[in-house]
């Protein structure tokens, strides 16, 4: 059994990852040509936010049930989302914000939230 606190660390990094990689200057984006490439992106980068949070919430064990961990991490992916997209459109120059890269994030957040379901037994609540 891995220790809660390397699920800790692993949701703390990819928050920092993500948010590195969201607000770096666009020129310094690799162009990689397939279509839709930045939606793609959006997906797994929140399917892995929401899966690492809802794994660190499961093995803190402070919320109560796991419809709660879903519920929770859903939101914080939903709203770090957001913080995102605001970000990029009111602070940066070179990024904009993107409603239908909060429908990437919320696709990604629920395809995550159907593997903790999925792995839910293996997770061990």
């Amino acid at each position: 059994l891995v220790h809660k606190q390397f699920y800790f660390f692993a949701a703390i990094s990819w928050t920092i990852l993500m948010l590195y990689v969201c607000l770096m200057k666009s020129s310094d984006v690799p162009s990689i040509n397939i279509v839709g490439i930045d939606k793609i992106v959006h997906i797994l980068l929140h399917l892995f936010f929401t899966f690492f949070w809802g794994i660190t919430l499961v093995k803190n064990g402070r919320l109560s049930s796991f419809s709660k961990v879903v519920y929770v991490s859903f939101l914080l992916s939903f709203l770090f989302g957001l913080l995102i997209e605001f970000i990029q459109g009111y602070f940066t120059t070179s990024r904009s914000a993107d409603v239908t890269d909060i429908l990437a994030n919320v696709f990604g957040a629920l395809f995550a939230i159907a593997l903790l379901y999925r792995f839910k037994e293996k997770i061990e609540i």
